[in-house]
């Protein structure tokens, strides 16, 4: 059967640069990044384009997930504002496919939070909505946490394929 490896967590933590890290390590995986799916000039995230969004993600999901040489299909994800939402639609739609659902949330200490934005040249807006909000967005979240604050992307990306019982 076929892995949905999700990975989520604040903005700035370095969900993208781990997901390229496991997607190098893991062989016949995949990884969804959803900034692509979103692009737009000005991007509104609102009732109008969220049904966009979600397919656009939806589908990209579902192709890897039907392609016979891809095994784990690795997705990230923040739950902030609207986004949640955005995440729920994307969940239904792909819960018509046969998967195992390995999720995954992502911790760092808010020190190390900021340290990582300031290396990606964030801007003081990102970096104050990031650590304002986003943290706080996965309060309620059930998923097995993983504290990365210590890790190196290649060190979260191993610990992340271990705990998830993945083959290298």
């Amino acid at each position: 059967m076929k892995n949905l490896l999700f990975i989520c967590g604040p903005n700035g933590i370095g969900k993208t640069t781990i997901c390229k890290e496991i997607m190098r390590k893991l062989p016949n995986s995949a990884y969804v990044d959803s900034d692509p799916c979103r692009l737009m000039n000005p991007f509104i995230l609102d009732d109008e384009t969220i049904p966009t969004i979600a397919k656009n993600i939806s589908d990209l999901i579902i192709n890897y997930i039907d392609c016979p040489v891809i095994e784990t299909v690795i997705f990230s994800y923040g739950f902030h504002g609207k986004r949640r939402e955005v995440f729920e639609i994307i969940m239904k739609v792909v819960s018509k496919r046969d998967f195992n659902f390995i999720p995954f949330l992502l911790t760092c200490s808010e020190e190390e939070n900021i340290k990582r934005m300031d290396m990606d040249n964030r801007s003081p807006e990102r970096k104050q909505r990031a650590i304002k909000e986003s943290r706080k967005a996965f309060d309620d979240i059930p998923y097995p946490e993983i504290d990365i604050t210590d890790f190196s992307a290649s060190e979260a990306a191993e610990n992340i394929i271990n705990k998830a019982g993945l083959s290298i």
